[in-house]
């Protein structure tokens, strides 16, 4: 088949009215080498989206349900981790709500550091969770 022949088929196929019904998947066979290669390829999205797109280009249809895939950022999450084990964060902000609950709340020089080491602490584990999830921040 030539390539406008091809470029024909494809063309007729993609003008047939559009069922409710879906479409049995298309499968392949690939060697595991081969699968790890479309995986890492693909990066974010599907390998059925990355082999579309490979495949038909422009032409190819969006799929609805074309979610994108986190990316696994394993030290980043270790820092999460790390950081939550080692503060007080949550001790620390329940005690402060129940100080301010209890209207009995006095701003030492104490209690605005361990407030501002709070913040921080939450906002380093927010950043870093960002990062691990490839996260885009709007302003």
């Amino acid at each position: 088949m030539t390539n406008s022949s091809s470029k024909h088929v494809f063309e007729k196929a993609a003008a047939l009215p559009q069922k409710a019904k879906r479409l049995p998947p298309l499968s392949f066979r690939a060697t595991l080498e081969e699968r790890a290669l479309l995986k890492a390829w693909a990066g974010t999205q599907p390998v059925s989206a990355y082999i579309r797109k490979k495949l038909f280009g422009e032409k190819a249809s969006p799929r609805k349900l074309n979610k994108r895939l986190p990316s696994t950022d394993h030290e980043a999450l270790s820092k999460v981790l790390a950081l939550l084990g080692q503060s007080r964060l949550s001790s620390n902000m329940n005690q402060i709500a129940k100080a301010a609950n209890m209207g009995s709340l006095p701003l030492s020089d104490g209690l605005q550091e361990e407030l501002t080491a709070a913040c921080a602490d939450i906002r380093q584990m927010r950043q870093t969770l960002i990062e691990a999830l490839d996260l885009k921040v709007r302003d």
